[in-house]
Parts: C-alpha cells; sequence; structure tokens
C-alpha cells in the first residue's frame, strides 16, 4: 500500500477512535444526566407517595397516564402494589424485588432490568404505614438512549467516511510535489540532466527535501559534466600522444629498413639515415620527458614544499638566455621574492618559457621579466610574475587552447620548430599545483605578455594541478 493510503488509513482510524470515544463520553453523560432527573422525580414525589392510601380507587378517566407505580411493604415483608404505571387500559407491570433490592433501594434509587426496567425507591415508614416503593418505569428515557446510541454509532460512521475522504484530498495535494520530485528524479535518471526538482514551500520538509535534491543533482550534473570533459580529454591526449609519438617511430623504423636492406651501400646516405634516427630518437626522448614531467608534477610539489628564493630562479634562467643569445636585449627587473613550493618545477616552468622564446620570437627581439609583490591590501599575498616578447604573439581566441596539452597556434601538426604542444601545458600544471593563476594577454610590443600569480607562502599548493 502506497504512503497515501496507509497516511489515510490512519487518519480514518484516528477519526474513528476520537469519535467513538467522543460518543461514549456523551452517551454516559446523558444517561447519567436522564437518571439524574428521574432521581429527582422519585425523591419529590416520595412524600405524596407515601401517604398514599391502600384503599384509594383509580380514578377511572382513561385519558390520565399514571407515571408513577406506588407500592407498600407490609410487615410480613409481602408488597401491596397500590398503584400501577401506564394508561389505564394498558397497565405496566410493577417490578419484582426481593429483600435485597428494597434493602438496597432504601439507601437511594436503582434500577431494576426488565420489560419495562425501572427506577426504584422505598422510603422510610411514616405514620404506622410501611415503607412505600416508588417506582417510575424507564422505557421512555431507554428510547432515548437507543435513538441516542444509533445516532451516535451513525454519527461515527459518517465522520470517519467524511474525514478519511478529506484526510485522501489533503494528503494528495500534500504530495503533489512528492510525485513531481519522483518524476523529475526519473527524469534526470533517464539522462535529463537539465531537469530540476520544483521548489517547495521554504521552511517546510519538502522544501529542504526538494532544495536538498536540487543541490544533490546539480552537483551530480557537474560531476558526471566533468567526467565526460575528462573522458574527451584522455582520448585526445590519447590520440595526439599517440600521434606524436607514431611519426619519430615511423620515420626510424623506415631507416633501420634501409640500413637492413642490401641496397644501402653509399656512406654518406648510411650517414644521412644514422643522423635521422639519432634525431628522431632525441626527439622522441624530449617528448617522453615532457609527458614523464606532466605526471610528475603533482607529485613533485605534494611531496617537496620547501622555502626558496623564487627571484633567484628567474635570475637564472633569464640570465643563461641572455648569455646563449647575445643580441637579444633581456631586461630583469627583479625583487626578493621568497616563497614556499618546489623549486624544481619553477626551474622548469622558466626554461620552458625560455625555450619558447627561443623557439617562437625572432632573434634579436626584445625580452621583459618583472617579478613583483603585490599591495598590502591583497590578501593573501601574492607574487606576480610577468614575462613579454616582441614575437608574433598568440590570437585571443587561442589563447586559452594553448595551454591544453598537444596544443600548438598552427594547427597542423608540423613540427618544425620542434615543439610538441606540452610546453605551455608544464607551466600551466606547475602554477596551479601552487594554487596561481596564469594569463595570456598582449606585451607592450604586440607580442605575447604571460602573467603568474601566486601566493607567497604556497598555501593550497598541489590542490589544483590538473592531472593526466
Amino acid at each position: 500500500m502506497s504512503l497515501r493510503g496507509r497516511l489515510t488509513l490512519l487518519t480514518a482510524a484516528l477519526i474513528a477512535a476520537a469519535s467513538s470515544v467522543l460518543g461514549v463520553v456523551v452517551y454516559v453523560a446523558a444517561e447519567r444526566t436522564q437518571l439524574a432527573a428521574v432521581d429527582q422525580v422519585l425523591t419529590t414525589a416520595a412524600p405524596v407517595a407515601g401517604r398514599f392510601n391502600e384503599g384509594r380507587e383509580r380514578p377511572r378517566n382513561e385519558e390520565i397516564i399514571s407515571t408513577i407505580a406506588i407500592a407498600r411493604i407490609h410487615r410480613d415483608g409481602t408488597i401491596h402494589v397500590l398503584r400501577q404505571a401506564g394508561a389505564p387500559t394498558a397497565l405496566l407491570p410493577f417490578p419484582a424485588l426481593g429483600p435485597a433490592d428494597v434493602e438496597q433501594a432504601a439507601r437511594g434509587p436503582i434500577t431494576l432490568p426488565g420489560t419495562p426496567s425501572y427506577r426504584v425507591l422505598v422510603t422510610p415508614p411514616d405514620r404506622g404505614r410501611g415503607p412505600t416503593i416508588v417506582a417510575l418505569p424507564l422505557d421512555g428515557e431507554e428510547a432515548a438512549l437507543d435513538a441516542l446510541r444509533t445516532g451516535t454509532a451513525l454519527a461515527v460512521v459518517i465522520v470517519t467516511v467524511i474525514g478519511a475522504g478529506l484526510a485522501w484530498l489533503t494528503v494528495r495535494r500534500a504530495f503533489r510535489p512528492v510525485g513531481e520530485i519522483i518524476a523529475s528524479a526519473q527524469a534526470v535518471a533517464h539522462g535529463a540532466l537539465d531537469r530540476r526538482v520544483p521548489d517547495g514551500r521554504p521552511g517546510t520538509e519538502l522544501g529542504d527535501l526538494s532544495e536538498s535534491l536540487n543541490a544533490m543533482i546539480a552537483s551530480l550534473t557537474t560531476s558526471i559534466t566533468e567526467v565526460a570533459a575528462s573522458e574527451a580529454r584522455l582520448r585526445a591526449f590519447v590520440s595526439d600522444a599517440s600521434h606524436e609519438i607514431r611519426t619519430p617511430l615511423t620515420v626510424i623504423r623506415g631507416y633501420v629498413e634501409l640500413l637492413r636492406g642490401s641496397g644501402m651501400t653509399d656512406p654518406d646516405r648510411r650517414s644521412k639515415a644514422l643522423e635521422r634516427i639519432s634525431t628522431e630518437s632525441l626527439r622522441l626522448e624530449r617528448l617522453v620527458t615532457s609527458l614523464l614531467i606532466l605526471d610528475d608534477l603533482q607529485t613533485q610539489v605534494e611531496s617537496v614544499r620547501e622555502p626558496f628564493r623564487l627571484d633567484d630562479v628567474v635570475r637564472d634562467a633569464f640570465t643563461d638566455l641572455s648569455i646563449l643569445e647575445s643580441d637579444r636585449q633581456v631586461t630583469v627587473e627583479l625583487v626578493p621574492a621568497p616563497i614556499v613550493g618546489s623549486a624544481d618545477a619553477w626551474r622548469q616552468l622558466c626554461a620552458n618559457l625560455v625555450q619558447n622564446i627561443q623557439r617562437y620570437t625572432p632573434a634579436g627581439a626584445p625580452v621583459a621579466v618583472r617579478l613583483t609583490t603585490s599591495g598590502p591590501d591583497v590578501q593573501p599575498p601574492m607574487l606576480v610574475l610577468t614575462v613579454d616578447d616582441a614575437g608574433p604573439g598568440i590570437p585571443p581566441a587561442q589563447r586559452q587552447e594553448v595551454l591544453e596539452r598537444f596544443t600548438r597556434v598552427d594547427t597542423s601538426r608540423a613540427t618544425a620548430t620542434g615543439g610538441f604542444g606540452l610546453g605551455m601545458s608544464i607551466v600551466r600544471a606547475v602554477v596551479l599545483a601552487h594554487a596561481g593563476t596564469i594569463t595570456l594577454t598582449d606585451s607592450p610590443w604586440g607580442g605575447l605578455r604571460v602573467r603568474i600569480e601566486v601566493p607567497v607562502d604556497g598555501a593550497g599548493a598541489g590542490a589544483t594541478a590538473p592531472a593526466l
């Protein structure tokens, strides 16, 4: 049985029980009220009945109905009926009293069952007369009580039926949001992730339930979306990595087959083949090394958190650039920047930035590097690293994509520059692993500006680093 049905039956049972108890209370109260009225009549009539003469004849008017029966108890204990109750043509039998009944009725009115039942009172002897028995038939009172009993039972049934109907309507209306919640939950289970549970009345149980369910559905939707996006990224990563690895392997295999063949007798051609095999092997090694760096960043940052000077790491990397390319103007402005994190990860970040400058900016193009701290009004305090170059830059629509793995500005898979599209993704991974942010904008020379912000104390390091 449904919850609605059980609640309706429970409500009907409670209504029936409550109305039955109320009916019993009303019936008992009515019975006691009637007996009290009858006792009052007997008490009032008793003194008059005590003076009733035994030889007095009953009135002959057949329309006069006696409501009280009178009898006298003689000295020998016999009961002499002086007057019967009822109409002259339909006298009611006098109640049969035993000695015990007489003794009890002398102490107060009693009820004697029979057809009809009587309410009986015995008065003490008076002026030489024996005790007088005053009896009042209860046929009218019993009929009224029977009618009350029947009416009460009928009222209990009617009230119960009406209450059950009203309870069903009330429960049905109250549970209408539950039905909508069930329908919404089933729709979500079948893939309708944009479906939400109707909001209930605030402050009620259904309101709290709908709010909690909507929060849960939103969380599940976010999780499912993230899992789907992660699977898509994983498939793209596997596809891109496979392509990048397959290209040098194909070249190596081709030249190996040529060297194994009998036609490769020219020393120059053999030397060229071996050179190409060596080049592609080194390229494959660099690719695997970059992938290992990406995979190891999270563990490295979590396991190695130590204080170091970020300005020293940045100075070393860009000093090497100015030495290796003496015709390039490299401007370095650094402030003392103590930080907590992985110094090796930051060295890899700076090395990747330097490699990108060497690959993608023209020879002799200027580079400006600045490392500053945020103002005192920024909490927590942040370190800001800005690298500007005068290269070709990156179109705004592709700046976010270039931070992903195997992404190149040139959508073709040419590798003339020697890159795999992993450099900036490693930079991003290091920044996220240190709870920082990275943005790409235009430099003052029209090239690329890389802006990195990280907390000074490395708070949250390792919490947001992307996984493969």
